[in-house]
């Protein structure tokens, strides 16, 4: 039950400790006020009567109105002009000295109309991320609800276009790389911008069925193609490409290395070169959330957060996108909030000479016909046909491209 708290005014005001205060609000209503509550981030109208109580002692210039509800006092305070004709106000709880903020508009109409502008105002930044090719625009399901409330916007209103390098010898042109890698670009490159501000220390291009008839035409092409021998019965709706120059290095560098070791004829019982073991494969790899995604493009895949560990201690990658979508993550875009989008990673791994893993191994065995007490280069499910590699030495696996497919319904 609602009452005044001061029922000798009719309207629950003090007669002197709400005097109207220097410059009192005006009067602006033209039918009954519509008054909302900030309760744990959501505004909550108040009913009738308090309302009435609220907009009486408004449209009086009275300072503040005083009410009971649910056996509590309260005492809300006028303190002035918002944007769009609404006006400020605060609850004060009088027994417990908690506050809220309250608000004001002069109809429910009016707020309607203000909100809406509000949220076309906040579509169209988004939309400015979500069509920008070198920012990032994927949510989580979390984010995506509080962006689409929003209670979570973007850091500005459009990204930040910011030059990226990869510095002198950081390219994949030559034949030993996959015709994927060898159609990347090397220089006009855009650092990665995050609508939220999270870290992105990788050039960034977004990829899509638009990019035909772009100079990026057949990157899209054998994307595509790439996706289709993944076996995932879903359309591959775009890509980002990650360039990640610091791991583009470690990644080059180590392949030397481990070339080197395989080449040296003399180092093997059988006096030959293993060299042609070793290859660039493009494998997959699935991880549960949009802020894993982040971390790999930024930092690399890392052993240390492997978890079910049935063929080694170290980084897991498919042959079969299949495979990797059972730890893809699912993902949203603003502006489409009905598609069933998911992501995975397509990386480039180093494979060299391969052995069966076993629970938890870890480091990999010494070849047996290695004089020097080489050990095997990855770890696999099925030496004959493998499905599922491991990796066990940092910077052995470079991620590429983050694939983003719609789910069949």
């Amino acid at each position: 039950m609602l009452i005044a708290a001061i029922p000798q005014c009719g309207f629950g005001f003090p007669d002197k400790r709400c005097a109207p205060p220097v410059g009192s609000l005006p009067v602006t209503a033209t039918e009954l006020g519509y008054w909302e509550c900030d309760v744990d981030g959501s505004w909550a109208p108040y009913a009738w009567p308090t309302c009435s109580i609220l907009e009486q002692a408004f449209c009086q210039h009275w300072a503040a109105a005083e009410f009971v509800e649910r056996g509590a006092p309260y005492r809300v305070e006028f303190e002035g002009h918002l944007p769009d004709e609404a006006q400020a106000a605060v609850q004060v709880n009088t027994r417990t000295s908690a506050r809220r903020k309250v608000r004001r508009w002069p109809s429910l109409w009016h707020r309607s109309c203000v909100l809406k502008r509000q949220q076309e105002q906040e579509q169209a930044v988004w939309a400015a991320w979500t069509e920008a090719d070198f920012a990032w625009s994927l949510l989580d399901p979390n984010e995506f609800t509080a962006a689409s409330t929003g209670s979570l916007k973007p850091k500005c209103a459009t990204p930040n276009r910011r030059g990226y390098s990869l510095g002198a010898g950081c390219t994949f042109a030559d034949g030993c790389w996959p015709s994927l890698l060898r159609t990347w670009p090397a220089t006009s490159l855009s650092a990665a911008e995050h609508p939220l501000g999270s870290r992105c220390s990788f050039a960034l291009q977004s990829l899509s069925g638009f990019t035909a008839g772009s100079e990026r035409e057949l990157e899209w092409t054998l994307l595509q193609a790439t996706w289709r021998a993944g076996g995932v019965p879903s359309e591959l709706v775009g890509a980002y490409r990650i360039q990640n120059r610091g791991l583009m290095h470690t990644f080059a560098a180590l392949r030397q290395a481990m070339l080197a070791r395989l080449a040296c004829e003399e180092d093997f019982c059988d006096g030959a070169s293993h060299e042609g073991n070793l290859k660039v494969q493009l494998l997959w790899h699935g991880t549960r959330s949009i802020s894993g995604l982040l971390d790999i493009c930024s930092d690399g895949f890392d052993r240390a957060h492997a978890q079910t560990c049935m063929y080694g201690k170290g980084c897991y990658f498919a042959s079969s996108a299949t495979y990797s979508d059972r730890y893809a993550c699912s993902v949203k875009i603003p502006g489409f909030p009905q598609r069933n989008l998911r992501a995975m990673l397509l990386g480039a791994v180093l494979v060299g000479e391969t052995v069966k893993g076993s629970q938890n191994m870890y480091p990999p065995p010494v070849k047996p016909h290695s004089r020097n007490g080489e050990r095997y280069e990855n770890a696999c499910d099925n030496v004959e046909k493998p499905a599922v590699f491991v990796t066990f030495k940092d910077g052995q696996a470079l991620p590429i491209y983050v694939m983003v497919y719609e789910l069949k319904s």
